[in-house]
């Protein structure tokens, strides 16, 4: 099939964001329910050892972790009557301070807990002292007052998650989400085995100077294992497009229809603009460029990764990159994300 002259500029334009070292690999997929429209690649997954990325190529999530590993596992836990949204954290980890009363698990998930956006964690803690560190954490202000993005409010709900199953996140995110998604590479700490797939980073303030296989570049995360609600995840193009093939046909046998159409949907109006794991507009950290409709979901991660889905018209937009390997500030990165994103725009013009 021949290549139409507007996907020809999205490629020119991640092997110019290559070429000016705003990161050393990107991929990019677009498509809707039913097929993968396109897909681009450009750049070395690993500059050391030659390896080209593609879209089988394992990136580092950072915070997309928290919309496809935690809130569909917390949302999943919902639907088995498991979990309610509207009970308190204290009613699931018992030891929570008094605070955590008025706490909800809805709160967490759309960030108007009044807990703080982060902490370094990692210089005091690891494991489960850390989490008791994120506990010992008393909010701002009162729940439902502000919206405020938070790593800790994830913290909290991957804890939620192994408390109320059992298992690690890592474990029942991959036996209730990914696999029956058909997302098998889809996990957290990729393995010896597949660190040839991996694209690597560098610049974590905490292991300066390190290249990062397969460790997850998140130092909170990293200190709790690599694994956690609000990152750690490392999946490919090829997976994230399944699950938002999943999520645009109602969620298949997942999630149910009705737990989607409320993921589509802004949770928190007057106050912001989120759903249960997704931006939703006006939440201006939702990556819809300019020309993108406000009617689309999102989250994007620190390490140069977007995720974007829209119902009408249909389509969903994988962007992946490790812009970390190359620079630690984003003042490069966003602006040339949004070059990229308002060019496959107009490719969704079918």
């Amino acid at each position: 099939m021949a290549i139409p002259s507007r996907w020809r500029k999205v490629q020119l334009l991640l092997k110019q964001g290559a070429q000016s070292q705003i990161y050393s690999c990107c991929v990019v997929a677009v498509g809707d329910s039913r097929s993968v429209w396109y897909t681009a690649s450009t750049g070395l997954a690993d500059p050391e050892r030659g390896t080209s990325a593609d879209i089988e190529t394992l990136f580092d999530l950072a915070s997309l972790t928290k919309p496809v590993a935690c809130a569909a596992s917390v949302m999943a836990l919902v639907e088995e009557g498991t979990l309610q949204l509207d009970a308190p954290v204290s009613s699931v980890i018992e030891e929570a301070p008094t605070w955590f009363k008025r706490i909800r698990l809805r709160h967490l998930l759309t960030h108007t807990s009044g807990l703080p956006a982060w902490k370094p964690f990692y210089e005091q803690a690891q494991g489960d002292a850390l989490v008791q560190a994120v506990l010992q954490t008393p909010p701002s202000r009162l729940p439902e007052v502000e919206y405020e993005y938070s790593d800790l409010n994830y913290i909290l709900l991957g804890e939620i998650v192994r408390r109320t199953t059992g298992k690690s996140l890592a474990d029942y995110a991959r036996e209730r989400i990914f696999l029956p998604a058909g997302m098998t590479s889809t996990q957290y700490n990729p393995g010896e085995a597949l660190l040839h797939r991996v694209a690597v980073t560098a610049n974590c303030p905490w292991r300066k100077g390190q290249i990062l296989r397969g460790q997850v570049h998140d130092a909170n995360a990293w200190a709790l294992g690599g694994v956690s609600g609000h990152a750690g995840l490392f999946s490919t193009a090829s997976d994230l497009a399944r699950f938002c093939q999943t999520l645009l046909r109602g969620g298949d046998d997942i999630l149910g229809r009705m737990t989607v159409e409320q993921t589509f949907r802004n949770q928190i109006a007057g106050i912001g603009g989120q759903s249960f794991g997704w931006f939703t507009y006006p939440n201006d950290m939702l990556p819809r460029a300019n020309l993108l409709p406000q009617s689309c979901i999102g989250h994007s991660g620190f390490t140069g990764t977007a995720l974007l889905l829209n119902r009408q018209p249909e389509f969903f937009i994988v962007l992946l990159s490790n812009r970390v390997y190359c620079a630690f500030e984003g003042d490069q990165w966003l602006p040339y994300r949004r070059r990229i994103l308002n060019a496959v725009s107009v490719v969704l013009e079918r």
